[in-house]
């Protein structure tokens, strides 16, 4: 597995995963950190099915995630790792950081695995990679675009 970025955080898979099908053969780990200037990534695998994926991201993205969860959607305000601005670069609080997002992720997806909001989809890139969710996403984009599309002159094809 890889975490080449095509663009942002979009990869291109083979086949498609299908979490409505395989919600208890879904699985989240979090392999290792990757730094990109001077900033520290969580590469994050996703694996449905037998169908993986990785997605890169940083404590902040997190953190915002779990705002959002907590406000709008019922997560337990203490389940993600604190911050933490002084030594957060030491290897062995970055490893401990890294078990603690992965409970949290695996907490979360547990407690949210019925209604999958669409913040939590986007943060794993559930709607690049399962079909249910991309084609989800795409009536959403219809929907709210419906006009430009119509009045536009392109033709679409799928």
């Amino acid at each position: 597995m890889t975490f080449t970025q095509i663009s942002a955080n979009y990869r291109i898979i083979n086949i498609m995963a299908c979490f409505w099908l395989h919600q208890n053969d879904t699985s989240i780990n979090i392999s290792g950190i990757e730094e990109i200037g001077a900033v520290t990534f969580y590469k994050i695998e996703v694996n449905v099915g037998g169908v993986q994926w990785g997605v890169l991201h940083r404590y902040n993205d997190f953190y915002d995630l779990h705002n959002n969860l907590v406000v709008d959607h019922g997560v337990s305000k203490d389940l993600l790792p604190p911050k933490k601005v002084i030594r957060n670069k030491c290897p062995n609080f970055i490893e401990i950081r890294r078990q603690g997002l992965e409970a949290y992720l695996r907490s979360v997806l547990n407690y949210l695995k019925r209604t999958m909001p669409r913040i939590f989809v986007e943060f794993l890139d559930f709607h690049v990679c399962d079909i249910f969710f991309m084609l989800q996403n795409l009536a959403f984009q219809f929907y709210f675009e419906a006009d430009a599309v119509l009045c536009s002159s392109k033709s679409y094809m799928f």
